[in-house]
């Protein structure tokens, strides 16, 4: 996303990243930041991890915490934040990765081609946490392409809004798993690559993310419980 705002003509080094997220795609455009020459900006939620914060001050982002609970339209959520520093700070840009078409390119690009070739193509579903939909949409159409017969599974936590049909979701509500699920629907996600889906619970979530850690020494986060949970149902 940053060499796409380049390649446009958008951004130089020297000007300012603002990026809305939580955390992971935040940690990413921290590295190509610091290696290109950019001021980096993240706006994240409360709930997130202390780890991904002090990773992300390491690579010399600045955080803005903002509260967990509100609504993504509100002027105090990541979005709103991220929108209004950007309109006040001159020369300064927000990557969007809720929007920006780069974030399912590249997995259609990379991380679909890369599951197929590492299962030796002996694939019945692909089961991948949905947040700004840009993996679960690149791999989903990957697949399409090449292997259509494989079943794209999209794991969502309850308390979110991205499951289908819409008789899935119950009320919407905070929840501690990080980095999946909103409140609303992400212009990135393209619901109908997906064939299926899962919802997911804190309670399930962690405690399969321990034994993921325990048991095979995976030091992975909550969302990963969530993915590997719908795996072992679908499985």
């Amino acid at each position: 996303m940053v060499l796409d705002a380049e390649k446009q003509g958008r951004s130089k080094p020297g000007d300012i990243l603002i990026e809305p997220t939580s955390g992971n795609t935040g940690i990413g455009l921290a590295m190509a930041a610091a290696a290109r020459g950019y001021k980096m900006i993240i706006t994240m939620p409360e709930k997130m991890s202390a780890e991904k914060e002090n990773t992300l001050k390491a690579l010399g982002a600045e955080i803005v915490r903002t509260p967990t609970e509100l609504s993504c339209d509100h002027v105090d959520s990541l979005i709103g934040v991220a929108e209004r520093l950007n309109k006040e700070i001159p020369n300064s840009h927000v990557l969007d990765q809720y929007g920006n078409p780069s974030n399912s390119i590249a997995h259609y690009e990379g991380t679909g081609k890369e599951i197929w070739e590492q299962c030796d193509h002996k694939l019945d579903a692909v089961v991948v946490g949905a947040g700004t939909g840009g993996t679960i949409c690149g791999i989903g159409r990957w697949f399409k392409d090449v292997a259509p017969q494989v079943s794209i599974v999209g794991v969502d936590p309850d308390g979110s809004i991205l499951a289908q049909p819409d008789t899935m979701n119950g009320p919407m509500k905070s929840y501690l798993v990080e980095g999946v699920g909103y409140d609303f629907i992400p212009r990135v996600l393209d619901r109908t690559v997906v064939d299926r889906w899962a919802k997911s619970n804190d309670t399930e979530s962690f405690y399969w993310t321990r034994r993921l850690i325990k048991e095979e020494g995976l030091l992975c986060g909550g969302s990963s419980g969530s993915v590997f949970k719908a795996g072992l149902d679908i499985a």
